[in-house]
């Protein structure tokens, strides 16, 4: 079994001694420029779709962050809940579509984090009205900077230096080795997650993307028939009638809570007549409350924890065709 990053290391990078005041000033570069901390900040607001994770990580406990999906206490997942009691973090949270700047402003910010969101130009120069504002490493297209990157930039602002950051990327670095020494089958193998829509369509997401990049840290080769496909916003759709875009080496469906997905699909005509079908090299990424879905949504160092405990064996599974041992 292959445990989520271990408590030891979060509870001492989350109680370490303060950062030195040597520390600060600290000038982070982002897509917008770069924007000045003159102190250590001690209320930290975050917009983002995912960013309470990173803090939670760092030992930081916001005072707000933004609600995604999920509706739970503070905005937290289970796979993070234990990082943000330990920090006794009771952050308000932002509901809603958009960004509420007054609720923003409401909360008196000394540093606002807003990484994983469609942040503006001009809703970057709102923001920094309020307090100074940490947007997408400079160097990367929305959405697609490296989790590693998101930590490192967050880390920096909110502590001066990389220093946990360094050792949580580093302990994700053994990790991902592990899992590769112990399923070499995985080197290689064409692979990535897919998801049907409404519409009777599927989706996959670009090489870009971070779920697809979590994949490729496992061994797997994004797709090559899907090189090139994905649309500005990185989305990647198949009809029915190019369902032979789905033939993979294995193919990962990551199923929502209450969803009937697997049953759906296993009874499409045009599915059954792939390999990937007969040969039982779909893994149905389902943990029963749609935890594992939303996981590999997140794509943070806490949620990519509870992924490494599961996914990896079953992977294995369906690169054997064995349907019965993915389910385990």
């Amino acid at each position: 079994m292959f445990k989520r990053p271990s408590v030891a290391l979060i509870s001492l990078l989350a109680f370490a001694a303060p950062v030195a005041a040597q520390d600060f000033p600290v000038t982070i570069e982002h897509v917008y420029g770069t924007t000045t901390i003159e102190e250590q900040p001690q209320r930290v607001v975050s917009i983002g779709l995912h960013e309470q994770d990173f803090l939670y990580a760092l030992g930081v406990a916001p005072i707000g962050v933004k609600e995604w999906f999920g509706e739970k206490p503070y905005a937290t997942w289970p796979w993070a809940e234990d990082e943000r009691a330990a920090l006794g973090a009771e952050p308000e949270v932002m509901t809603g579509d958009g960004i509420n700047f007054e609720w923003v402003l409401a909360q008196d910010p000394d540093l606002i984090v807003g990484i994983y969101w469609w942040l503006e130009q001009e809703d970057y120069d709102r923001l920094s009205e309020i307090a100074p504002v940490v947007a997408s490493p400079a160097g990367y297209d929305v959405w697609a900077a490296p989790w590693q990157a998101e930590l490192a930039i967050i880390d920096q602002a909110t502590s001066g230096n990389t220093e946990k950051s360094d050792a949580i990327v580093a302990e994700f670095d053994a990790r991902y080795a592990e899992v590769r020494s112990a399923y070499p089958e995985l080197e290689g193998m064409t692979g990535t997650n897919i998801y049907l829509e409404d519409d009777g369509n599927f989706t996959a997401w670009g090489p870009n993307d971070l779920a697809s990049k979590f994949l490729v840290d496992l061994g797997l080769v994004f797709p090559p028939q899907l090189e090139g496909l994905a649309a500005e916003d990185n989305r990647i759709t198949i009809s029915a009638e190019n369902i032979d875009l789905l033939e993979m080496d294995v193919a990962v469906w990551p199923v929502a809570e209450g969803s009937d997905v697997q049953s759906v699909v296993e009874a499409l005509p045009t599915y059954q007549s792939l390999a990937i079908a007969r040969e039982g090299r779909s893994v149905w990424l389902d943990d029963g409350d749609g935890l594992a879905y939303a996981a590999m949504s997140w794509q943070t160092p806490l949620s990519l924890g509870y992924l490494l405990d599961i996914l990896p064996a079953q992977l294995a599974a369906a690169a054997d065709g064995d349907p019965e041992t993915q389910a385990e």
